[in-house]
């Protein structure tokens, strides 16, 4: 007899609970993904001023990628206002955990969005190479703080 096992091989039930909560596990966290929030605000705030001062960029694609990264820093703004009265210890409200998601998705977006201009050439590529170094651990971290996959 011959038996092949993609997983686990057990003798009589078995099960397994996964269980997602997004929110904080502790005070620690969420005052280090309030700070992470901050940092992404400034990286994304330095980038912009970055792609304004940058005159081989097409002025509707700079003006364009301006727009995005104006909104996000707004939007990061929102989510750090509204994760502060979110109780440690407990899963966040789902109005809540979903408005974080998306905005650290978007922000993600926007380092792609960066890096398809760069893809192009010129004295951009530089630049947006710094910005994602920057951007990528902090969106990451912050996203694995508030409980994310």
């Amino acid at each position: 007899m011959k038996m092949k096992a993609g997983g686990d091989v057990i003798g009589g039930d078995k099960t397994t609970t996964t269980t997602i909560t997004k929110g904080f596990a502790g005070e620690e966290q969420k005052q280090q993904f309030q700070a992470e929030i901050d940092q992404l605000r400034e990286v994304l705030r330095s980038m912009k001023a970055e792609i304004e001062a940058n005159a081989s960029l097409d002025q509707n694609k700079r003006d364009e990628v301006v727009s995005d990264i104006v909104e996000q820093v707004k939007d990061l703004q929102d989510v750090k206002e509204e994760t502060a009265t979110v109780p440690t210890g407990k899963p966040a409200p789902a109005q809540i955990a979903a408005k974080v998601e998306e905005a650290l998705e978007r922000a993600g977006g926007i380092v792609e969005k960066l890096q398809g201009l760069a893809s192009k050439g010129g004295e951009v590529a530089e630049t947006v190479g710094k910005f994602a170094m920057k951007c990528g651990p902090l969106i990451l971290s912050a996203r694995h703080l508030f409980g994310l996959p």
